[in-house]
């Protein structure tokens, strides 16, 4: 049974599905299951939010949030080399929390961050089932669905804080807007070019969330371009064919455009492209091994995605009315490896993007092996091979569950017992100063940023902390700092204190000394003499 793309059943004769029918309880059975175990793996992040680690890059997005809150402007008054949306998105809910006055308030902000990011995981899950059902049908919708939610990096990284949760909502809607605009007619239209440009919209918003949704623009521009080209659109209307292009394109560029004439308004248009896009592009390269984490964590999906790839381009090749759907994902996905493969550093949350698409092949795929079989068996093989897709999920949640954050928790309440709002606070790259005014304009200082610091500027810092012009009252020396060098190790061995080798207090300060149970987790208690 065929289904339109506003999701009534065309008058075809019945079949029986695996997921779902006019014959048959089996197939609602196991649809309404694939939606049930999806929906429990979603709730089954929330006791993450509360207990899991904080991930060192929420604490570098949530100070840049918090910047931005207190009027400062990114790039030009402090670094940041992600583009701005999701800090302006975070900024109306610091009315909600006293964020620098109060530890609890801090650690509410940041769960609640988290669940934000939860929210709009779950929107991504949507979109992704509402793409396959207007590229094939429901039934891929679904288990497209279930396999993201199911895979690795989706529960380590869906729940974090960080640009690419905001970003992949986005760029499935520009994905949602173009499959639209392909299986709707074949001829463009007002109502298409809407389509188009809304695609274009929601892909620009997702490049202002993060510069690497710039590597989904060759694909989509690639599939969109042979569509034009072959699909007999551009025999029906040669001129409004050539408009559609333009239009996708006019769509991105507002609001990067938009974006760019505002920081540009206030003297940071420069700073906007070189911290964003060029700097970005020479970054030092260190090795992450993350794709091939991905390959050994989620090989079952992105086997399913390789054999799904491939029905979707014999498909293309054999019908007599060709689709370009497919062939359009095919472009895009490929498009997207491309850039992570060539990118400098590829760390676990890029490959976020590409991630749904692999999904929605990978159903393909399923269901092409299951409808080999007979009808009468296919809803019980499917759920069979259900079953072992989900293990690998189940058991990465278990060990999620012992991935506690009761150090870096104590260490930021010991931050607040121990500071004021207004005290300057440095840190490498452990994230206690994240409500804290940064006493370097590089508030992170991970092994990327240090390899990347003009030394020019390390100058320039080290002779305003020797002169006594920026003067932390707090110094969290990890391993980070220490590789400033030799000169930045002097200068806190003779003007700082520490009782643990940690937290290093300005000499003249009373110093909190280490004790009692606390000691387990590596933190402090306050000596409230």
């Amino acid at each position: 049974m065929m289904e339109k793309l506003d999701g009534t059943q065309a008058n075809s004769a019945p079949t029986c599905s695996p997921v779902g029918g006019p014959q048959g309880r089996q197939g609602d059975f196991v649809y309404y299951l694939v939606l049930l175990a999806t929906a429990g793996l979603l709730l089954g992040l929330i006791p993450l939010i509360l207990h899991r680690f904080f991930d060192p890059d929420e604490f570098e997005h949530a100070h840049a949030a918090w910047c931005v809150s207190q009027g400062m402007l990114p790039y030009k008054d402090f670094f940041e080399h992600h583009t701005p949306w999701y800090y302006y998105a975070l900024r109306p809910f610091f009315h909600w929390f006293d964020v620098a006055a109060r530890f609890e308030s801090a650690r509410h902000f940041l769960l609640f961050g988290r669940g934000l990011s939860l929210a709009l995981s779950a929107l991504s899950v949507l979109l992704v089932s509402q793409i396959g059902r207007v590229w094939e049908n429901r039934r891929v919708g679904v288990l497209a669905g279930l396999f993201l939610v199911s895979q690795p990096v989706f529960f380590q990284k869906s729940i974090e804080m960080r640009p690419d949760v905001l970003a992949l909502p986005l760029f499935l809607g520009c994905l949602w807007f173009l499959l639209r605009e392909l299986a709707r007619s074949s001829n463009f239209a007002k109502k298409g070019l809407r389509n188009l440009l809304g695609g274009g919209l929601c892909l620009g918003a997702a490049v202002m969330c993060t510069q690497k949704m710039l590597f989904v623009l060759p694909g989509a521009l690639s599939g969109l371009a042979i569509w034009s080209l072959f699909s007999g659109t551009a025999k029906a209307g040669a001129r409004q064919g050539l408009l559609a292009v333009p239009t996708f394109l006019f769509g991105i560029c507002a609001p990067v455009g938009l974006t760019w004439t505002a920081f540009a308004f206030h003297r940071a248009g420069v700073a906007f492209i070189t911290n964003n896009f060029l700097l970005n592009a020479s970054w030092k390269p260190i090795e992450t091994g993350q794709l091939r984490a991905l390959i050994d964590n989620s090989w079952p999906i992105l086997s399913l995605g390789l054999l799904g790839g491939a029905v979707s381009l014999v498909r293309f090749f054999r019908r007599g009315r060709r689709r370009f759907e497919g062939l359009l994902l095919l472009c895009i996905l490929a498009g997207l490896f491309g850039g992570v493969l060539i990118l400098p550093s590829a760390h676990a949350q890029y490959y976020l993007i590409p991630l749904p698409l692999v999904c929605l092949l990978a159903a393909q795929g399923l269901l092409f092996l299951v409808e080999r079989a007979q009808k009468r068996t296919r809803a019980v093989l499917l759920v069979l091979a259900l079953i072992p897709l989900g293990i690998l999920p189940a058991l990465t949640l278990r060990e999620s569950f012992g991935m506690r954050d009761e150090v870096q928790l104590a260490r930021l309440r010991f931050v607040f017992d121990h500071t004021r709002p207004g005290d300057v606070v440095m840190d490498g790259w452990q994230g206690t100063g994240v409500f804290r005014p940064h006493a370097f304009r590089y508030f992170f200082l991970h092994p990327e940023t240090v390899a990347m610091l003009p030394p020019s500027e390390l100058e320039v810092y080290l002779k305003a902390l020797e002169r006594g012009e920026v003067r932390p009252k707090l110094i969290a020396l990890d391993r980070n700092l220490v590789a400033l060098g030799s000169r930045f190790l002097r200068f806190v061995k003779v003007r700082y204190i520490s009782s643990d080798g940690f937290f290093f207090f300005r000499s003249g300060l009373w110093l909190p000394q280490q004790s009692g149970p606390f000691r387990r987790y590596g933190t402090f208690e306050v000596d409230r003499r």
